[in-house]
């Protein structure tokens, strides 16, 4: 990448966030090109010949977000770490951004253009499941998921536990001895052995 397209993914990058922070703030109606050129230090004719609409940045702001935070997932998930602190990292995976937005304002954004919702179906069905399979099975090699626990059971009991750790609420009330506590659940649950059946 040569300089002059450094500098051109810097400002649609400046663009991005800048929209992203009003639209989850204002909601996207509310918010106007003009408002988020202002935002970005730019003018609205680069927010039109970058993206070409506003219904055009919306787009590509949602995909650019969703891609970044699986490539920040799909590292950690891809590294040598032992698999517990592997689970602590991923399941208090921070997103600084949700104390700043309204929720209702995001999630309506996430649903509001088909081609987004195919992304995150596409992301849901077929890339996510390929990578916490890989996760899975190398906490069955360390000896943290017994391996007659299926994998789809395996997956629902994470996606559980990540899906609720990452809520605002709870980002906000976790610290470090709750996290212990918590992660030590998910790891032995709250028997700390199998459960077997009396008779056998």
């Amino acid at each position: 990448m040569n300089g002059f397209e450094r500098r051109t993914e810097q400002k649609k990058d400046k663009i991005r966030t800048a929209a992203l922070e009003l639209f989850c703030t204002y909601g996207p109606d509310k918010t106007s090109v003009n408002e988020i050129a202002q935002r970005a230090g730019v003018s609205p004719a680069s927010v039109y010949n970058y993206f070409g609409s506003k219904e055009g940045l919306i787009k590509d702001t949602i995909i650019d977000l969703l891609e970044s935070s699986w490539k920040l997932r799909e590292e950690l998930w891809n590294s040598e770490l032992p698999f517990p602190e592997l689970l602590k990292r991923t399941v208090t995976m921070k997103n600084d951004f949700y104390d700043k937005i309204d929720l209702d304002n995001f999630l309506d954004l996430l649903n509001s253009n088909i081609e987004i919702k195919k992304h995150i179906d596409d992301f849901n069905k077929k890339r996510y499941p390929k990578i916490v399979q890989k996760f899975i099975e190398k906490g069955r090699r360390e000896g943290y998921i017994r391996k007659e626990i299926s994998f789809e059971a395996a997956m629902v009991y994470l996606t559980m536990y990540q899906d609720v750790l990452q809520r605002p609420e709870m980002q906000k009330r976790i610290n470090s001895e709750l996290l212990k506590e918590l992660l030590d659940l998910m790891i032995y649950g709250l028997a700390g052995q199998p459960i077997h059946d009396k008779k056998d």
